[in-house]
C-alpha cells in the first residue's frame, strides 16, 4: 500500500511538471498588446469584436492602459471616444511580440467647396498610432556659426528667428531672409536702425541702436495663437487672424567671434604692435588693409599684388602721400576703388563680404 502511495505521488509530480512546461511553452507562443489612452476621457477599444473600456487622463495620470495577451496573427480593432470620430484598423502580432498602441485626439481641417464655402466644420478625430515606452531624444538645435569680425567703424546687428517659419527683414529697403531658428548678422554704421519684419500675414516694426565695435542681438518670437476661428457651414472661410510677432533683446556676450584660420609664409598675417620691423619712414604714410572675409584676399595697389590671410589677416604698407587706385578680389567677388594716403598718418581699409548678396564692400577710415 505504501508503495502505491509513493507511485501516486511520483505521477502527480510528473503531471504538474509537464503541465508547467506546457503553460510556459504556450506563453512563449503568445503575444501581448498594450493600449495607452491619451484622449483625456475614457475610450472604447474593440478588439476582434470584444469591447474594452480604457480609462483616460482625466481618471488616470499619464493615460489609461489596457494589456491583452493574444494569439499571434492578424487582429482587427476599432477605437471610439465620446464627441469625436472613431477609427479602425488591424495589427499583425508575432510570437513573443509586445505591440504598443497609443490613442489621441487631433483636429481635422474644414471641408471647403471650390468657392471657399464651409461644407464641414473641423472635428476632433481619434487617431491610433504605434507607441513606445522609450521617450524620444530631445532635438538639438544646430549651433550657429561664430560671429563675423566687425569692419572698421561698424557694429553688428544680429537677428535671430524663433517664430517657427522663415522671417523677412527690411532695413532701409534691403530685404534679408532668416530661416527658421536661423541667425543673421548685418554690419552697419553706428546709429539707430529702423527695421520691419514679416512672416505670412504677421509683421511688426522696431528699432535698434548700433554702436561701433559692438554686437547687438535681437530675437523675434510669435505670440500664442488665438482661439480657433468659428467655422459655419454654408458660410465663407473666416479670415485668418494674423499672429503677433514681438522682438526682445539677446545677450551675445559669450558668443564666439571668428578669428584668423591660418597664415602661410607668402600670405600677409596680422601684425603685432610690438613688431619692431614696422615703422613709417619720414614723409610717408601707413596703409593697413584688414581682410574680414573667410578666404584669402588679393589686394593690388601701386601695381603690386598682395595676399591677405582670411578672417582678420592684416597687410601693412608704407606709401608716399597721394591718391591710389586699388583692386580687391577673392575667387567669389571683387571690386575696384581709390584711396588717399597722407604723410605721417594711418589709413585703414576693411574688406568685408555681404552675407546675403555676396557683394564685396570696402570701408576706408
Amino acid at each position: 500500500m505504501k508503495c502505491k502511495s509513493i507511485i501516486l505521488v511520483v505521477y502527480v509530480v510528473l503531471f504538474l511538471s509537464l503541465l508547467s512546461v506546457t503553460i510556459v511553452s504556450a506563453q512563449g507562443r503568445q503575444a501581448e498588446l498594450i493600449v495607452f489612452n491619451f484622449v483625456g476621457t475614457e475610450m472604447i477599444f474593440t478588439l476582434d469584436d470584444t469591447p474594452y473600456v480604457v480609462l483616460g487622463t482625466d481618471t488616470v495620470p499619464e493615460g489609461g492602459e489596457l494589456r491583452l495577451t493574444l494569439i499571434p496573427g492578424r487582429h482587427t480593432y476599432s477605437a471610439h471616444a465620446p464627441g469625436s470620430e472613431g477609427t479602425n484598423g488591424d495589427i499583425e502580432l508575432l510570437i513573443g511580440q509586445t505591440q504598443m498602441l497609443g490613442a489621441r485626439l487631433e483636429r481635422s481641417s474644414p471641408v471647403l467647396s471650390p468657392a471657399g464655402l464651409v461644407l464641414e466644420k473641423p472635428q476632433d478625430v481619434l487617431v491610433v498610432f504605434e507607441a513606445t515606452l522609450t521617450p524620444p531624444a530631445s532635438p538639438t538645435a544646430p549651433k550657429p556659426d561664430p560671429l563675423r569680425p566687425l569692419p572698421v567703424g561698424k557694429g553688428g546687428l544680429v537677428l535671430v528667428n524663433y517664430i517657427g517659419e522663415t522671417l523677412t527683414v527690411d532695413i532701409d529697403g534691403t530685404l534679408y531672409t532668416i530661416p527658421t531658428n536661423g541667425r543673421l548678422q548685418i554690419d552697419l554704421p553706428p546709429g539707430e536702425v529702423v527695421y520691419s519684419v514679416s512672416a505670412g500675414l504677421s509683421g511688426m516694426n522696431g528699432t535698434a541702436q548700433v554702436t561701433v565695435n559692438d554686437y547687438i542681438g535681437v530675437g523675434f518670437k510669435r505670440e500664442i495663437p488665438p482661439e480657433e476661428a468659428d467655422y459655419e457651414v454654408g458660410e465663407p472661410v473666416p479670415t485668418p487672424v494674423p499672429l503677433e510677432i514681438s522682438d526682445f533683446p539677446l545677450s551675445l556676450v559669450d558668443e564666439p567671434v571668428g578669428r584668423a584660420a591660418f597664415a602661410s609664409p607668402e600670405v600677409a598675417s596680422p601684425a603685432s604692435e610690438d613688431d619692431a620691423s614696422i615703422f613709417t619712414p619720414p614723409g610717408e604714410g601707413v596703409l593697413e588693409v584688414v581682410n574680414y572675409i573667410g578666404e584669402v584676399l588679393t589686394f593690388t595697389i601701386n601695381n603690386q599684388a598682395y595676399l591677405v590671410a582670411a578672417d582678420g589677416g592684416t597687410l601693412t604698407l608704407n606709401l608716399a602721400p597721394g591718391e591710389y587706385t586699388f583692386s580687391a578680389s577673392t575667387p567669389q567677388a571683387g571690386m575696384n576703388g581709390s584711396l588717399g594716403v597722407t604723410g605721417g598718418d594711418d589709413t585703414q581699409v576693411g574688406v568685408v563680404l555681404d552675407f546675403e548678396s555676396g557683394r564685396m564692400e570696402v570701408y576706408i577710415n
